[in-house]
């Protein structure tokens, strides 16, 4: 059952140990605008700016693409209840990432408070929906697209859970990264 302010269109609930990921509201737009006019945080979310500016329609739209091609959540830190961020556990929906038989997914992610950049949030959050996409969606392979080759936090991220470069993308100044089910069924057998 969808809440009137639901946003997502799913009501899948996870928890990480301080963090809570809920569908994605359409409120959680105004508090994400400030974040986007952020230059550092906009450079590290996209390739180059928009020529428009960054407003709630603006990053509505984006919501709604990213939307109807899996499941938009909004990050929640447990400590103060404040919404952090977005994430969005996202079928594969690029071509290269594409393999014929294979169910992947790709996950776009954004901590939107700089302050909060380096505690491990983020490693939190995306290995709770790497085991989320690869146990209860049964996904073939986990591929996080366009990480930029210069952003050396992003990389560290995917590595430090066990990814690997498949691809390097527009002359390296992008990657693609991937984990496929036995890699990640061997991390967990390790880890168990």
């Amino acid at each position: 059952m969808t809440q009137p302010d639901d946003f997502a269109g799913h009501n899948i609930y996870l928890e990480t140990e301080r963090l809570i990921l809920r569908p994605f509201k359409d409120t959680d737009f105004d508090i994400a605008v400030p974040f986007y006019n952020d230059p550092d945080f906009l450079q590290a979310m996209e390739d180059e700016p928009p020529d428009e500016p960054i407003t709630r329609d603006y990053l509505k739209s984006a919501g709604e693409y990213m939307r109807k091609d899996g499941f938009l959540f909004a990050i929640v830190e447990k400590a103060s209840g404040r919404t952090i961020g977005e994430v969005c556990l996202q079928w594969m929906n690029l071509e290269r990432g594409k393999i014929e038989g294979e169910k992947i997914m790709r996950l776009p992610i954004g901590i939107w408070d700089k302050s909060l950049w380096g505690k491990g949030y983020a490693k939190e959050i995306v290995w709770c929906l790497v085991a989320h996409a690869f146990e209860k969606l049964g996904i073939d392979r986990f591929c996080p697209m366009d990480v930029h080759a210069d952003n050396a936090r992003s990389k560290a991220l995917w590595q430090s859970l066990g990814f690997t470069v498949s691809r390097e993308v527009d002359d390296r100044k992008t990657l693609d990264f991937e984990m496929t089910r036995a890699e990640y069924e061997k991390l967990v057998q390790r880890d168990a």
